[in-house]
């Protein structure tokens, strides 16, 4: 019986096997493997990467507007957290969202020891109306808006003081003073490359340590909202992801991004799975797959997206080789960082995929949306 068993066992892994390498020999006749000078890509890419060290902090600094830090940085170490927002005109948005939301006193205890990471006019011009500038805050009568705005300035604050040499160089995260409703919706992920600190993967700290009687303030160019979705939410409320929600469901792995978690994935769209052969190029054909031993193929390809921790497009590393979950020792791809982009390659394609979107924040991780399937060698 264990013989035979064994021989069961060889067989349907030797088809397993097979099941790859058709994919594999598939794409590359289909066109996805490209160019036979991927070293050129990844110079290019690396070039890229380098290159970030020397403009990303300059261009962020510039890109949030025409602040004015002397003024600012006047009223540093004489006045609290309120007073130093009021004094700058830049911060008319906050102000007004702070009245608001009756927050006045919190932020002006002088018993507190507070971080607030504080946006400019300019962040709050990017949300749409009423929260988008200082009239349209004032004016806002509905309850409803007013507690998710008072919520959103509560995820802006870390209840202890934290100057900008204390955040870890590459990853790490702080749990805000906003309530929890569900799981990682107050805590805020720092991404700390070459001097510039991303918060969430989108907001930078343009100008750090207004040190306030009661606290310290870091200025960002980008209001942090709070998740409100999972990653299987969210990728089931975009049409653009019908396959690899059609794929997660037959290969049982849906429900493991529907709970909580801390996990990375690379999403690819439905373009990106058309490139395969079939039965693994659309929705339909997925729902139809039978064999297990294709759906077990295609759950370790699944899984070769997946990170098991959070990493933001700024985490990427140049030319990173990240571990994912799937089976040992064919689970590593090579990732390299961009601004609000990146690239990430699997180790049977010739060519890198580009991350576009990046960076969409979940209860239970972030995605990566990616516009090519990631193979395992």
């Amino acid at each position: 019986m264990s013989q035979k068993l064994s021989w069961r066992k060889l067989i349907r892994l030797s088809f397993s096997f097979m099941v790859v390498a058709f994919l594999l020999t598939a794409c590359s006749k289909n066109g996805i493997q490209v160019s036979p000078d991927g070293n050129n890509e990844e110079a290019t890419i690396a070039n890229e990467g380098r290159a970030l060290e020397q403009t990303a902090l300059p261009n962020a600094i510039a890109s949030s507007g025409n602040l004015n830090f002397e003024s600012l940085e006047q009223m540093r170490n004489n006045s609290n957290i309120v007073q130093i927002a009021v004094s700058n005109p830049n911060f008319s948005s906050l102000v007004a969202a702070v009245v608001k939301t009756g927050l006045v006193d919190a932020l002006s205890n002088a018993n507190a020891n507070l971080t607030v990471f504080a946006p400019t006019n300019t962040a709050f011009a990017q949300l749409p109306s009423p929260f988008n500038n200082s009239t349209n805050i004032s004016a806002i009568t509905d309850v409803t808006q007013i507690n998710f705005l008072r919520d959103v300035l509560l995820y802006h604050v870390i209840g202890s003081e934290v100057f900008s040499n204390q955040i870890a160089s590459g990853r790490s995260s702080a749990v805000t003073i906003k309530s929890q409703v569900s799981g990682n919706d107050n805590t805020i992920y720092f991404s700390n490359t070459f001097r510039l600190i991303r918060i969430n993967g989108q907001s930078n700290v343009v100008h750090p340590n207004l040190n306030a009687t009661n606290g310290v303030i870091h200025v960002i160019d980008k209001v942090l909202l709070p998740p409100t979705n999972t990653i299987a939410g969210i990728a089931i409320g975009n049409p653009d992801f019908s396959t690899l929600v059609a794929a997660l469901v037959k290969t049982n792995l849906a429900g493991v991004f529907s709970g909580n978690g801390d996990f990375t994935v690379f999403a690819p769209t439905n373009a990106a799975f058309a490139q395969l052969p079939s039965p693994f190029n659309n929705a339909q054909n997925i729902n139809g797959i039978t064999n297990q031993v294709e759906i077990d193929a295609l759950a370790n390809i699944l899984k070769y997206h997946v990170i098991a921790s959070r990493y933001f497009a700024w985490d990427l590393g140049i030319l990173q080789r990240t571990t994912t979950i799937a089976a040992a020792p064919n689970n590593k791809v090579t990732t390299s960082l961009g601004f609000n982009r990146g690239f990430v390659k699997g180790d049977a394609n010739n060519t890198f995929s580009r991350i576009n979107p990046a960076d969409i924040l979940a209860t239970n991780g972030v995605i990566q949306v990616i516009d090519r399937v990631l193979l395992p060698k």
